[in-house]
């Protein structure tokens, strides 16, 4: 998970580079504030804040949002990330790239194309941030959907940033956990999870590697085979990881919420176990809770699964 952090923060970087877009300085009464953020945005008619992530969408249309996701990384170091040709690798096509002040912060104005599922979205993306961390807006709409792309569009350049404005991102999680218990730390929020780890740092320095990444899907789609999903999800890291079956597959229940536990070699890097915890919701979608460690430091696995048993939805 410390290395998907690292790519999540990298991995993105762009050529073309213009000028002169300019962001409004002044709310009006059409603003509206994106919960946990100090982000005010003019959504798209039929749009309404989501239940899901931080952002906007339209509920009769999934395939359109806009969507803010915290970054826990320098914005020098993010926006160096924004490659033409990793984008490319990744079934994306850039657009436009401008140079843009977000508030106070340097920003930068993307436009490009991606290709998923079998079909082609438009993307309308403003990252800005400064020495401690990065956000990134993402407009989301199907290509061929021009005049949505353009309200989009219109909406993500109506955002307005107040910096004086003291904002806790965890606020717009449907649930939280004890920060108390466990000797980890609370570093940020990213997307619907939470990041923690000993000693706030990315990747962590700490002697034993704990850290600890939460998070809840987007999607609400029924799951069958909860068991091989787990052992399935495996798959998504960057990198390899395969169930340690002397630990066994475990079946758990926080908060109501049934899951299953398991514990995971890191084929990469022999030195790196992980404990993951999947707790399934009763419309569809799921919790996901990831600590990686040294291997065999008990420790770790403690505090991690310490904190992860505090998991409590909000009313």
């Amino acid at each position: 998970m410390r290395s998907k952090m690292k790519q999540t923060i990298l991995f993105l970087s762009l050529s073309i580079i213009g000028y002169g877009q300019e962001l409004p300085t002044e709310k009006t009464d059409n603003h509206i504030q994106v919960e946990g953020t100090n982000i005010f945005m003019i959504p798209p008619n039929s749009f309404v804040p989501s239940p899901n992530f931080k952002g906007f969408q339209n509920p009769k249309d999934q395939t359109s949002m806009i969507m803010i996701l915290e970054i826990p990384g320098p914005y020098l170091e993010v926006s160096k990330g924004f490659n033409a040709e990793m984008l490319k690798a990744r079934g994306m096509e850039l657009k436009t790239k401008k140079e843009i002040k977000v508030a106070t912060f340097d920003g930068l104005l993307i436009e490009l194309d991606q290709a998923a599922n079998g079909m082609t979205f438009s993307k309308h993306i403003l990252i800005y941030g400064n020495e401690k961390s990065s956000t990134l807006i993402n407009g989301v709409s199907l290509k061929d959907s021009l005049a949505l792309g353009e309200k989009i569009k219109e909406s993500v350049l109506s955002t307005i940033v107040d910096a004086s404005l003291q904002s806790n991102p965890r606020e717009a999680l449907n649930y939280s956990l004890n920060e108390r218990v466990g000797a980890l730390q609370f570093k940020a929020v990213i997307g619907n999870g939470m990041l923690f780890n000993r000693d706030l740092k990315i990747p962590t320095e700490s002697i034993d590697k704990a850290s600890l990444i939460t998070d809840k899907s987007f999607a609400k789609v029924a799951i069958e085979n909860q068991k091989l999903f787990c052992i399935s999800r495996l798959k998504n890291y960057p990198e390899v990881y395969s169930v340690i079956t002397s630990k066994g597959i475990n079946e758990i229940e926080i908060d109501s919420l049934k899951g299953f536990t398991l514990f995971a070699k890191n084929n990469e890097n022999p030195n790196e176990e992980m404990y993951q915890v999947i707790l399934f919701d009763t419309d569809g979608g799921y919790y996901i809770f990831v600590g990686t460690y040294l291997a065999e430091s008990e420790k770790a696995v403690h505090d991690i699964s310490t904190i992860i048993k505090t998991f409590s939805r909000k009313n």
